[in-house]
């Protein structure tokens, strides 16, 4: 079981991400912001963070690089419905995996399923 941190200020989406990935075996937080991510992993280790971009408070990319200040080798997949040249900019800095909104939760599952097993 994999610790894994859902983050979507679409609390409706959030939730049915983390159903989905809690059936699928793995522990599962949910914040609805980019502040409540950093701070959840102020006090947590998450095996694999899953983030949306566009979020109020703090987005999703500015998010990343303060998590990474926190623990540089943190796994963080975007998701967005635009692609941004700051998305760009994370994933050249780190950012392990980009999912472009919608998508299927078996690319969710795949991309869980990659990480993890790459970390093994």
């Amino acid at each position: 079981m994999k610790r894994i941190l859902i983050v979507d200020d679409d609390r409706e989406l959030a939730e049915s991400l983390a159903h989905f990935v809690e059936t699928n075996g793995h522990e599962v937080t949910i914040a609805s912001n980019g502040q409540e991510a950093v701070d959840c992993h102020r006090t947590t280790q998450y095996d694999v963070t899953v983030m949306d971009v566009r979020m109020p408070v703090m987005n999703g990319v500015d998010s990343f690089f303060e998590i990474r200040k926190l623990r540089s080798s943190a796994n963080v997949i975007l998701m967005t419905g635009r692609l941004e040249p700051i998305v760009e900019t994370a994933l050249r800095s780190g950012a392990v995996g980009l999912l472009q909104k919608p998508f299927a939760y078996s690319v969710l599952g795949g991309a869980l399923e990659a990480l993890i097993a790459e970390a093994a």
